[in-house]
């Protein structure tokens, strides 16, 4: 909700799916809290002269669609879960990732919502043995979908962020079928996120696959 133009329709689009019978489970990450944070400061008259300019952005769009209580309780909601799982192949939707030498049993809420390598450094998912199973994450952003896999092909990491917001694509991973569907984003593309990958280690064990393969482009 911090960073695209419309967060009001990122609610509609939720209410929507669920009014339909789809299930849609909510992931906490880095930004729902500073959401949440800004959203109350500014009460319910929506005040937001002492808030960050995106935030108050954020909070003035929400306002004028008379939506800050949907927003409110939809970030509760989200703020409840920093991992969602299922099996047949199991599987974690985790908005950062995980520590590779804990797990995710031993890694913390905190770094589940924020890990991420800074520049210059190796990202956590080349150093993750797969003893937890498909781990499907976001947070950085990439300019293309990445998917690490065993030597049978089986996928250990699906890296979704290709930076939407940054006029890149909406990326998603569908476990049952191993397939990535990506819309364009008609966001303005920035300079910056055009060459934004992860460098590959040469001791990895991880077969690579930048997201040519299994890619379906929904317009």
């Amino acid at each position: 909700m911090t960073k695209g133009p419309r967060p009001d329709l990122v609610i509609d689009a939720i209410h929507a799916e669920r009014d339909a019978g789809r299930k849609v489970r909510l992931v906490c990450g880095n930004h729902e809290p500073r959401a949440l944070a800004a959203l109350r400061r500014a009460g319910s008259d929506g005040r937001t002269h002492r808030l960050p300019p995106r935030l108050a952005a954020m909070v003035e769009c929400l306002a004028e669609a008379d939506m800050i209580d949907d927003a409110i309780a939809l970030l509760r909601e989200a703020m409840e879960h920093t991992r969602i799982s299922g099996g047949r192949p199991r599987w974690h939707a985790i908005h950062a990732g995980v520590d590779p030498k804990r797990g995710v049993q031993g890694t913390s809420a905190h770094l589940m919502m924020t890990i991420k390598a800074a520049d210059g450094e190796t990202d956590w998912w080349w150093a993750y043995d797969g003893r937890d199973g498909l781990l499907i994450v976001g947070h950085k952003p990439l300019s293309r979908p990445l998917v690490l896999r065993r030597p049978d092909g089986r996928a250990v990491v699906a890296a979704i962020d290709t930076g939407c917001v940054y006029g890149g694509f909406l990326t998603a991973y569908r476990v049952g079928t191993d397939r990535l569907l990506m819309v364009r984003s008609r966001q303005r593309r920035q300079y910056t996120f055009r060459r934004r990958s992860s460098r590959r280690p040469a001791d990895t064990a991880w077969r690579v696959e930048r997201g040519d393969r299994g890619r379906t482009l929904v317009h």
